[in-house]
């Protein structure tokens, strides 16, 4: 099922990107944005808001409020702005709060393939430090440098039947940390680390247009059943304690004309990511279908 990914990576150096259309498209395949890491493709697009709680031991709870604008350059690139409020509550103090560290994204998707319902992208993903003074559970006082790449890949095109509508998309990251860790003394630095995420999902309007038209109402003809795991681990000793943490996420997400929303569980895939399930909510609108030939068009064509 990777023939179409693996195929084509021999000769990347070669390619012509094509030029993107509204959301992330594929030929007949609309990727949405999935909510514990990026969408494999670049489109004029904004998350308002994000709302992630994770519940902690000992009757811990944090909750995070978050926020990302995408804003292309040219049809292939663009700029992700991402940041979010967190709210820390524990048993018997007040409330911690803070704001999250500024992330801001380059990102070129340089090949799109409509037969095979392929994207990839590559991008770098710049997280600036926070302010020493006021860093508290939400940001840390050193940034990062973290290049990375993205991609989705439908089925559609292979003879599967009712399987046709499944897709999968990924990100694999690199993390360069400003401040290496000191292993002879604790400098507050971070060890260089590797993320990524990965999603299988079934595309429910693929199936209604591609595949068979059962006739389904709306509010199901519209959604995306879904899973994705994320997984972060130092890549380097010393790590400090810093442990390796899978998290998994099973959800729906329901698209339509201009927007998108998304329901997920947040469950522990290891003891490092928890002792409790949580949830996460996002709001999503496509702003290359909403204001096509303003908010939502490149700056240079």
């Amino acid at each position: 099922m990777f023939r179409s990914l693996l195929g084509l990576l021999p000769c990347v150096g070669l390619l012509v990107p094509l030029a993107a259309e509204a959301h992330v498209i594929a030929g007949a395949r609309v990727f949405p944005v999935t909510l514990t890491f990026d969408d494999p493709g670049m489109a004029d697009e904004a998350t308002l808001p994000q709302f992630v709680f994770q519940p902690g031991p000992s009757g811990q709870h944090q909750y995070n409020l978050e926020w990302e604008y995408d804003k292309t350059i040219t049809p292939t690139f663009g700029l992700i702005y991402n940041q979010g409020w967190d709210i820390l509550q524990q048993p018997e103090t007040k409330l911690h709060t803070g704001l999250e560290n500024i992330f801001i994204s380059a990102k070129w998707q340089f090949y799109t393939n409509p037969i095979t319902e392929t994207v990839i992208s590559a991008g770098i993903i710049r997280e600036f430090a926070g302010n020493r003074a006021t860093v508290n559970i939400g940001g840390d006082a050193y940034g990062s440098t973290a290049p990375t790449l993205y991609f989705g890949q439908g089925f559609g095109d292979l003879p599967i039947g009712l399987l046709r509508p499944l897709a999968i998309t990924g990100e694999f990251s690199y993390i360069i940390a400003d401040r290496r860790l000191n292993s002879a003394a604790d400098n507050n630095g971070n060890p260089n680390s590797v993320a990524g995420g990965f999603s299988i999902q079934y595309s429910i309007p693929y199936l209604q247009s591609q595949v068979q038209d059962f006739g389904f109402p709306q509010w199901i003809a519209g959604m995306i059943p879904l899973v994705e795991f994320t997984w972060f681990s130092p890549a380097e000793a010393p790590a400090n304690g810093l442990p390796a943490t899978l998290m998994i996420a099973p959800g729906v997400i329901y698209m339509a004309d201009g927007y998108q929303i998304g329901m997920e569980a947040l469950v522990p895939g290891n003891r490092a990511a928890g002792p409790h399930v949580g949830a996460i909510l996002q709001v999503h609108f496509f702003f290359d279908d909403l204001f096509p030939h303003t908010l939502g068009a490149p700056l240079f064509r």
